[in-house]
């Protein structure tokens, strides 16, 4: 087995050089640790806008990731320790998740952390997430990789993760909610993340996993895949499933509904009702637009007929569509 330490906190950067890895280095197995800056990873096959807070991500400049791998939708910070295993796959035998899992408990338990098993793919303390995973098979390699809450903002993870208030229909793979704990509060001793991943990799592996370290030849390859791929807002954003979205709001002591078809990211059909808005031109204005809350809020604002309406607040308006 061989251990790869990421150089980079960038989302994009991490999961281009784990499919790096999955493709190219086929001649053992890879076990990597990889930390990120405040980003939001949902599965390959879930509808993004259904799953996150687009208001509050925009508003904070959050980086949203999509991986190649299934599951649910997670919030990585620099207090989450995320990890991947990629290792050979016979098509003759039943691969599943304790092959992965069981070793990361083993290691936690090692260090004083009571953890277990819950549901098929997730890691808990007393019944509360710190970790969940997710893996996918391509050719005669597995990938398995998961996240480990250590000291992580659980306060941004809720605030960010936190649905809209108005009704999706779609046929994505939902997330599962769950109530998540810091690894860090359940520790004997205090220790930072980074004396954190140390433990953890002396105790997985003590001592007889050979460091690998990636040249500058592939990190420009896994820049350039980061760039044309992951950081792209038609595979993070336009990949999502089709969905159907409606919302009735309140704005200027008006009621106003909202119904939108949005394809590819994009909004393809906007109905807007209400009595002392310019119904029309709202709807003309935002067909064929990103489904961006900012974007929202520049296209109304481009609209002549909204420009004379005393107290019209344009995000309040915004948030009508979201």
């Amino acid at each position: 087995m061989k251990y790869i330490e990421s150089i980079s906190d960038d989302v994009y950067f991490n999961l281009a050089l784990e499919e790096y890895i999955f493709n190219n280095l086929k001649d053992d197995t890879y076990f990597m640790l990889w930390k990120n800056h405040n980003s939001i990873v949902l599965g390959k096959h879930q509808n993004v806008f259904e799953e996150i807070n687009i208001k509050a991500i925009e508003q904070n400049n959050i980086k949203v990731a999509r991986r190649n791998t299934g599951g649910g939708t997670v919030f990585h910070d620099r207090g989450n320790l995320n990890y991947s295993v990629i290792t050979d796959y016979d098509k003759n035998t039943f691969i599943d998740y304790d092959q992965f899992i069981i070793p990361v408990i083993n290691a936690l338990i090692s260090i004083g952390v009571k953890a277990e098993k819950r549901r098929t793919s997730d890691i808990a303390i007393d019944g509360k997430k710190i970790s969940g995973s997710a893996q996918t098979i391509k050719g005669n390699r597995a990938l398995h990789h998961g996240t480990l809450l250590f000291d992580a903002d659980l306060t941004m993870l809720h605030d960010l993760l936190k649905t809209t208030e108005g009704k999706i229909e779609s046929k994505s793979v939902k997330s599962v909610r769950s109530i998540v704990t810091n690894i860090k509060d359940h520790l004997r001793d205090e220790i930072n993340i980074d004396e954190f991943q140390r433990l953890l990799i002396n105790t997985m592996f003590s001592g007889n996993a050979g460091k690998y370290e990636i040249n500058e030849e592939q990190i420009k390859t896994i820049q350039e895949l980061a760039e044309n791929k992951y950081s792209k807002w038609e595979w993070n954003f336009g990949a999502s499933p089709d969905f159907s979205y409606e919302k009735e709001s309140e704005i200027l002591g008006d009621k106003i509904n909202v119904k939108l078809f949005v394809k590819k990211g994009v909004i393809t059909n906007c109905n807007v009702q209400g009595n002392n808005i310019p119904c029309n031109d709202l709807q003309e204005h935002i067909t064929d637009s990103r489904y961006s809350y900012m974007n929202i809020v520049n296209k109304l604002k481009e609209i002549s007929s909204l420009k004379n309406m005393k107290n019209l607040n344009y995000e309040e308006l915004a948030d009508c569509f979201f």
